[in-house]
């Protein structure tokens, strides 16, 4: 998502790759998604240069945060990668039942394409 993205507001590809890294599979830990986790990346970026009304940016930026949370909510009852997937994949065996069920190959990519869909709409872009 954020390699995706990122070069469109300043940020190369290996950069945007080594910082979402840790964001995959729920942080690691089966947590929120690394497709909205992703998405939240690119909506800071989109937010603007850091000024003086860094405050106001942010809580614009929180805003559009909430909306595209909430689509993904809506629409797949839970941001939460584990509940996504039904695998707890914050460890080893449930990783490994994941890739031999092809969850990440199967489920995974309807997510990212859903976090696309509703963060293009959030930036104008379609």
């Amino acid at each position: 998502m954020l390699a995706g993205f990122g070069n469109s507001y300043g940020l190369d590809r290996d950069t945007a790759l080594k910082l979402g890294r840790s964001f995959g599979a729920g942080m690691g830990m089966g947590n929120m998604c690394g497709a909205i986790t992703g998405a939240l990346m690119v909506l800071g970026l989109a937010s603007g240069a850091v000024t003086d009304n860094e405050r106001q940016l942010r809580y614009r930026c929180y805003e559009k945060v909430r909306e595209l949370v909430g689509r993904f909510e809506e629409k797949h009852g839970t941001t939460v990668c584990r509940e996504l997937l039904g695998v707890d994949v914050g460890n080893e065996a449930g990783r490994k039942e994941a890739l031999q069920r092809g969850l990440f190959t199967e489920l995974c990519p309807r997510f990212v394409e859903d976090a696309v869909s509703f963060l293009e709409s959030l930036l104008g872009t379609p």
